[in-house]
């Protein structure tokens, strides 16, 4: 066997060496991936808003034919310029009330451009609703109701109304839930919105996505809601029935009295006048608030209903009641079967409507909880009387309220063209 030198092997074992370190240092170096960058807050709410604008310009279209079918159950009431919705088959029309009343007959014109006749009996000043009847067959179909408590929240809906170019119009909507409040001094039931109906919208339809009635935007005091379509039934309802009549035609509320009104008056069997309307036949008359309606006609009144004939037709055209103020007995003659349209004073010539010169001092803040808030009184309402006497400077009504009385006060606000009073203890 040939051996090997130890030089020759040990120079083969340097070459091996060699080779090796060579090829690891020709070897690719496999480098460890970076890891993505994060998106910042901002980039986050960037495309969340990107995709927010694009899921609502897919819907565009949607909310858009929404709109334009419930149209198909829309008037517009010409010169006055609001929304009308086909509330039945009977040719029954709703609308927003409006600051000033609507004229007894108009014209509405639906979304193809038919003129409609129809009449507007007088509703209470305060009603969120009116109704209008056509003269003919309106040759649309009503709209359906549904509940609003039957839809979940977050659901989307469609404010739609029509223009004076006769076009629909629509403002989408997030589904809130319902709420009560109080509308024209009486309860009602509000759709909460993800936004505040405006002056525009007076009239409209709240619909869902199927077509269907959720709610009507109402003028309720002095701003505007969904009203769901039961309150806006029950407001008729109540507008037909005699209190509402009694104060659409006499701008009158007649209430009978409390237990501390009793013991305040010194009587129990007397009604009280809660609240009169400027420019209406109860007002113009001279009767206050406060006064205590002892006859109708020369016959006792012990009870609010007592007064019905007032709003009936009569053979007569002057009616008289009596009235206790303080202690003593006032006669008044008013007009049967008034029309509050044209008991407001004017001048013919000039066309100009006239109200009386403000008197009392304005109120400028109620403190929460206490008997005033009670009664409804609230900033910006005007006092008028203090137990019957004229209130003209606050130093006054301070002195006044502030002395005892074990009664309580009675005092007379106003507000807009409202007067009413109300018992402070």
């Amino acid at each position: 066997m040939e051996t090997r030198s130890p030089a020759y092997v040990a120079v083969l074992a340097v070459i091996a060496g060699s080779i090796l370190m060579v090829g690891s240092l020709m070897k690719p170096v496999e480098l460890e991936p970076e890891p993505a960058a994060l998106p910042t807050q901002a980039d986050s709410a960037r495309l969340q808003r990107i995709a927010q604008r694009r899921s609502l310009e897919d819907m565009a279209e949607y909310f858009a034919e929404t709109a334009s079918n419930a149209a198909e159950h829309l008037v517009h009431l010409e010169h006055v310029g609001q929304t009308g919705i086909v509330w039945d088959d009977e040719g029954t029309v709703i609308t927003s009330n409006t600051a000033d009343p609507l004229p007894s007959a108009l014209q509405v014109r639906g979304m193809r451009g038919t003129v409609y006749q129809v009449d507007a009996p007088p509703v209470p000043p305060e009603s969120p609703a009116v109704t209008l009847l056509a003269s003919e067959d309106l040759d649309m179909d009503s709209v359906v109701h549904i509940p609003a408590m039957l839809m979940d929240r977050g659901k989307w809906l469609v404010l739609a109304w029509l223009n004076s170019s006769l076009e629909s119009a629509f403002a989408p909507a997030l589904y809130l839930g319902f709420r009560s409040i109080q509308c024209g001094g009486r309860p009602a039931r509000e759709v909460s919105l993800s936004m505040t109906p405006e002056s525009e919208m007076a009239g409209a339809g709240l619909f869902d996505l199927g077509g269907r009635l959720i709610g009507v935007v109402a003028l309720c005091d002095d701003r505007y809601v969904a009203l769901l379509p039961e309150s806006v039934d029950e407001t008729l309802v109540w507008n037909r029935g005699f209190p509402g009549r009694l104060l659409a035609q006499y701008g009158l509320r007649v209430v009978s009295l409390t237990d501390r009104e009793k013991q305040y008056f010194g009587g129990d069997e007397e009604v009280l006048i809660r609240e009169l309307w400027r420019g209406f036949p109860a007002e113009t008359s001279g009767l206050l608030p406060g006064d205590l309606i002892v006859s109708f006609d020369g016959r006792p009144v012990t009870r609010p209903d007592d007064l019905q004939p007032l709003v009936l037709p009569v053979a007569r055209q002057l009616l008289e009641l009596v009235v206790r103020r303080g202690r003593r007995r006032v006669t008044f003659v008013l007009p049967a079967q008034a029309n509050p349209e044209t008991s407001v004073a004017t001048s013919p010539q000039s066309g100009l409507i006239f109200a009386d010169e403000a008197d009392g001092f304005v109120v400028q803040s109620v403190l929460e909880g206490s008997a005033a808030a009670t009664a409804g009184i609230r900033a910006g309402d005007r006092l008028l009387t203090v137990d019957g006497s004229p209130v003209r400077t606050a130093a006054e009504a301070r002195r006044i309220l502030s002395s005892a009385q074990s009664n309580g006060r009675f005092v007379v606000v106003e507000r807009d063209r409202k007067r009413w009073g109300a018992l402070l203890d």
